[in-house]
């Protein structure tokens, strides 16, 4: 028995114009007389593609980079959409009374709204004149406790009307407000200001005068009209005036 003999067909040759060794490109023969002509032209657009490529990889991960780094930004702020101030809310579309929720002391600025509404209290409710008195009065009695501003419009009111009636106009200047102590959800401020009294544009008085105040924190229920004159729940329980040196 005889070997059986199999019949390869031949390996085809290289074609003209290919890869002729390692870091070489050499041009096929579709564009022969192009390449004749100038034959830098292939390398020199092999180049610049290899070019494009590098920048073009360059910028897509200088554009990765800046995506994570924005993602991680908004990462880090989405929770700033949270809300925890104090909140005005009514139970449900017929209401005529809001409940004001009040702010909470570790809500960030709640030392100097308290403080505001210390040195607002004590202006409004020292001052005295004609033209501002009731609507001032009436802001006063929303901030204060209900039995300590009974007892205060009924110990005032009749020399309020009194230098009201004699020309008087009384000002107040807060010089500075100072938080002394905290009791528990009690406050005590102390609020220095000059009083200064004119009557018919005529300077009458001055005063150096420092007031104390206790404020505390608590809900409340508020007509529509006056849901945000005090939307943080602060109260004033108490109020007493001394007299400072005039130094």
């Amino acid at each position: 028995m005889g070997l059986l003999k199999l019949k390869l067909p031949p390996f085809p040759k290289r074609a003209r114009g290919t890869v002729a060794g390692a870091g070489t490109v050499v041009p096929t023969d579709q564009h022969q007389s192009v390449n004749e002509a100038d034959p830098y032209s292939f390398q020199v657009a092999h180049r610049r593609l290899a070019w494009l490529l590098r920048i073009s990889a360059g910028t897509n991960i200088a554009l990765l980079f800046t995506i994570v780094v924005l993602a991680n930004a908004i990462a880090t702020m989405i929770p700033l959409k949270t809300t925890e101030v104090a909140l005005v809310r009514s139970y449900d579309a017929n209401d005529k009374i809001y409940r004001i929720e009040p702010i909470a002391k570790n809500v960030y600025g709640f030392d100097v709204a308290m403080e505001g509404i210390a040195k607002r209290y004590v202006r409004e409710c020292l001052e005295i004149d004609s033209v501002t008195q009731v609507e001032r009065m009436r802001f006063c009695s929303r901030v204060a406790d209900g039995k300590y501003f009974e007892r205060f419009t009924k110990d005032r009111k009749a020399e309020v009307e009194k230098e009201i009636k004699g020309g008087l106009t009384r000002s107040i200047m807060i010089e500075t407000a100072e938080r002394i102590e905290a009791v528990g959800n009690t406050y005590k401020y102390s609020v220095e200001l000059l009083q200064i009294d004119k009557r018919n544009g005529v300077l009458v008085e001055q005063r150096k005068l420092r007031a104390y105040l206790n404020i505390t924190t608590r809900p409340h229920r508020v007509h529509p009209v006056d849901k945000y004159e005090n939307p943080h729940g602060f109260t004033v329980l108490e109020m007493s005036l001394k007299e400072r040196a005039n130094a």
